[in-house]
């Protein structure tokens, strides 16, 4: 991984976000759809500093995890994007990927998962993360040298798959700005073509608007000094363009000679020398001072990586080097290939991009998305002009170091891994679709040229689609009335011969609606005594234990126990001055009145981080906080109703007359 501090050995799901900030917003893109268990259960948790944890806990632990996960969304409801592709590229790039199981379905509810390829044919192969984080106020800093909100751009090779972290290796940038208070065209174009490519994104998804948060985001955000971007983007563009082969002139160094060029990709396309001389001339290079990093016939890696015979042949042909990535488990001295730490016992395949471009002294490393194909790089229409089929993103990084630089070239090309194969583009024959649904009606938008069926999925069983209506350019629609909100709509599958498309169903209700639903693996009779006790844990309510078994209990110990609290800073920790029911028995307090001032403590601790959040975070705290706030008054209703109890009848009083006022 490549960040702000050099070449490292890392892991991409930590987030480089200072410490305290609570995730804003994100926009992510993927190949292959997005598994639903990976942003479950590996990327959210940590994004989202989830207090409970899935995987060998019992089943109370699962239920509060998948209960705060989903509290934790709907706070975030169509704030996280998802842009995936469809269409497949020349070959099957994610082998070994593991198909989604169905976990977690309801995180699509919250999670606008998009498609591109609406508005023409298009391959979505980016890999792009941009996270928008805020730092709640802290009133014992210094406020003046405190940045609150924060723009974490991730560009790499990782789809959104749980293959993708456990059976890759991946090449990944990361930095961490801060954002200033106004966007600035300056800031803008600073960035280069990487404004442009997001809202090229949103447009092939149909939606011109989506993703204009992110674009605005980059706008008030300064670009590291010695970083550009390169994109592709799909469709025909002029000679002189900026995406594709046509953007590497700005990665061209200077100097005199011809630019030399050294790639590491897992798939090569295929190629013609009369190609391989035009892609080099965009930044000023020849075939000849091109060499490839590939691996022999009985490397491990031998059956991810793709290289036709007959590009091998051509890239011979043309002069170009052929540098050997051995991997000899035992031999030391060549079992470090990308870091120091990286050892031949590491079972993953690479699934790393980078091309080195060196003239001289001058030198620039870009990291991408982009295989060395014309799928993702463009090949020259009969006008002039570049053809490309995918959206691809890079970072280019001045004066960056080859990290494979030790390599040797093949003794003879009879040892390189190649196969026998024509390139064909596969056939897709549901390019793009989506569905929402907004209390009383799906709404389902697909592009299809040939017969189409589908039906809707729920917990029920499922209901056919019985009426398309047909629009331009092979779009066609669907409306479905649903009113069920017991049985809520979980996806769509879309049939087109043999092919099928699941689509999931977001939630377009408004937010009252939206938070009378619930993960459907947690039985009704536990899901709202166990939310509200959630939602006290949050604000200093005591949490889940293995041995509370029971979700109506651990709601009344969550007001009678006094072992958490929030602290001074707002965060979870010991609050000594509140006797708890091991001091009742020497203590002369009445029992209600320490209850409803345990209450009133969560409702002290609430209004804490309501006044930090006026002192200088967004809008969407507040909102959050808002809706938490009423959240708490419906919760402590509820247990003044179920027990008569005076403390909690006071506690929503109180956050009745402050929620009354909230604007003053």
């Amino acid at each position: 991984m490549r960040n702000d501090t050099g070449f490292g050995w890392q892991t991409l799901i930590k987030s480089a976000a200072p410490q305290g900030c609570a995730l804003a917003g994100a926009l992510l893109t993927t190949y292959d759809r997005a598994e639903a268990r990976l942003l479950s259960e590996t990327l959210l948790p940590e994004w989202l500093a989830l207090s409970h944890m899935q995987g060998d806990a019992d089943a109370l632990e699962q239920a509060s995890f998948s209960l705060e996960l989903d509290a934790r969304l709907k706070n975030l409801h169509n704030r996280i994007v998802v842009v995936s592709s469809t269409l497949r590229e020349d070959h099957v790039e994610a082998q070994g990927a593991a198909a989604d199981d169905g976990l977690y379905p309801w995180i699509w509810r919250s999670i606008r998962q998009r498609t591109v390829g609406k508005t023409g044919q298009a391959v979505q192969h980016a890999k792009l993360w941009l996270l928008h984080w805020e730092q709640p106020k802290n009133e014992n800093k210094d406020q003046d040298k405190q940045n609150q909100e924060y723009l974490e751009i991730v560009v790499s090779s990782a789809n959104l798959t749980r293959a993708a972290f456990k059976d890759q290796i991946q090449a990944a940038w990361r930095v961490c700005v801060p954002l200033q208070p106004k966007p600035s065209k300056a800031r803008s174009s600073a960035w280069g073509v990487l404004p442009a490519f997001v809202r090229a994104l949103a447009d092939s998804c149909g939606d011109a608007t989506q993703l204009d948060r992110f674009i605005d985001l980059l706008a008030r955000a300064e670009c590291p000094a010695g970083v550009s971007f390169i994109a592709s983007v799909p469709g025909k563009h002029p000679l002189r363009s900026q995406w594709g082969a046509a953007g590497l002139r700005s990665a061209t160094p200077s100097g005199r000679g011809a630019v030399k060029v050294s790639i590491l990709s897992p798939f090569v396309g295929a190629w013609r020398s009369d190609s391989l001389e035009q892609w080099c001339a965009r930044f000023e290079g020849t075939p000849a001072h091109l060499s490839l990093a590939w691996i022999g016939k009985n490397h491990p890696w031998e059956p991810n990586w793709l290289l036709p015979a007959a590009t091998l042949t051509e890239l011979a042909a043309a002069g170009c080097t052929l540098l050997q990535l051995t991997l000899e488990p035992g031999n030391d001295q060549l079992s470090h290939h990308f870091n120091s730490e990286h050892h031949s016992k590491d079972g993953r395949w690479s699934h790393a991009k980078l091309y080195a471009f060196q003239r001289g002294n001058s030198r620039r490393l870009l990291l991408t998305s982009a295989n060395f194909s014309q799928a993702a790089w463009g090949k020259r229409a009969t006008n002039g002009g570049l053809s490309i089929d995918n959206f691809e993103l890079g970072v280019c990084i001045e004066q960056a170091a080859w990290p494979l630089g030790q390599l040797t070239a093949f003794a003879t090309l009879e040892n390189l891994a190649t196969r026998n194969v024509k390139l064909i583009r596969s056939r897709c024959l549901i390019p793009w679709a989506e569905a929402s649904w907004d209390g009383k009606h799906i709404r389902l938008g697909c592009k299809c040229q040939s017969a189409l069926t589908g039906e809707v999925f729920s917990r029920k069983a499922p209901l056919k689609i019985a009426r398309w209506q047909s629009g331009s350019g092979a779009l066609l629609s669907a409306q479905i009335a649903w009113t069920d909100t017991k049985n809520l709509p979980q996806s769509v599958a879309l049939h087109c011969e043999t092919e099928t498309l699941n689509v999931p169903i977001f939630d377009t209700r408004e937010p009252a609606a939206r938070e009378q639903s619930f993960p459907e693996e947690i039985t009704q009779a536990d899901v709202q005594a166990l939310s509200d006790q959630l939602l006290l844990e949050r604000y200093g309510g005591k949490a889940v234990t293995e041995d509370e078994t029971d979700a109506a209990t651990n709601f009344d110990r969550a007001v009678t126990d006094d072992d958490e609290a929030l602290g001074d800073d707002g965060t979870l920790g010991q609050k000594q001055d509140i006797p708890g029911d091991a001091a009742l028995a020497d203590s002369y307090a009445v029992a209600s009145f320490v209850l409803a001032r345990q209450m009133l403590d969560i409702v002290d601790n609430w209004a804490k981080l309501v006044t930090q959040a006026r002192q200088g975070s967004s809008a969407f705290m507040l909102d959050g906080l808002r809706r938490d706030g009423n959240l708490l008054m419906a919760a402590f209703m509820r247990k003044a109703s179920a027990e008569n109890g005076m403390g909690a009848r006071l506690a929503a009083e109180e956050l009745a007359l402050r929620l009354k006022h909230w604007d003053q």
